[in-house]
């Protein structure tokens, strides 16, 4: 009997999530962030302290200089990038990214700061270096970078209100010039009106004949 059996296509096989694999790389990705960060933490607070200590050279004013430069410029960078990213107009992957980005510019306050609270060897090395060859810069920066922070966000503030103001007035224009045109459009429309105490006819008053005496004559 022909149609009577139908073909049924052949099911392909389900795959097999393989869990182990799967495990096995998010084991060796934790070891190497891990391995990362104790070897960052031990080179770069070096490094940096080492980088400020020959651009200072030992001069205390050099290093409050370095430090209030530090500190403001790339505070506040990172901080306006930041805040940028937080306005609700932008998008979820450009917040990301730009969160990220004001991370990246913070780096150089990221390494002093490392350095000043940090317990690892690099960090207690680094302290002593700031302290020889970079006297000042820690507290600089510190100062510096809390300023930096206040100005970014006063200047967002300034943006958002001055916004604010020039949305108020164009509406204020926007209904003054309807204003007018209403007023225009409403003297067009309106019917002349005769003067007060004009008759209303052409024809002039009937007038009363004179008598013999040159007085009107009346009945």
């Amino acid at each position: 009997m022909m149609g009577a059996m139908t073909e049924q296509a052949p099911v392909p096989p389900k795959k097999k999530s393989n869990w182990g694999a799967k495990i096995i790389l998010i084991l060796v990705a934790l070891v190497f962030a891990v391995i990362s960060y104790f070897a960052l933490a031990a080179f770069l607070p070096r490094w940096w302290s080492q980088t400020i200590g020959q651009q200072v050279n030992g001069s205390i004013s050099a290093g409050i200089l370095a430090g209030m430069f530090y500190g403001f410029v790339f505070t506040f960078a990172a901080a306006l990038v930041a805040l940028i990213g937080l306005n609700r107009k932008v998008t979820w992957p450009f917040k990301i990214a730009l969160v990220v980005l004001g991370v990246a510019i913070s780096t150089p306050n990221l390494l002093t700061l490392s350095i000043a609270l940090g317990t690892s060897n690099g960090a207690h090395a680094g302290e002593r270096v700031l302290d020889v060859d970079a006297p000042g810069f820690r507290t600089a920066s510190l100062v510096a970078a809390i300023a930096g922070f206040v100005a970014a966000v006063a200047l967002v503030v300034l943006i958002q209100l001055w916004r604010s103001r020039g949305k108020k007035m164009k509406a204020l224009k926007l209904a003054e010039r309807d204003r007018l045109q209403a007023e225009k459009d409403t003297g067009r429309a309106a019917p002349s009106q005769p003067p007060s105490g004009s008759v209303g006819t052409d024809d002039p008053a009937p007038r009363v004949a004179d008598g013999p005496d040159g007085k009107p004559d009346r009945p």
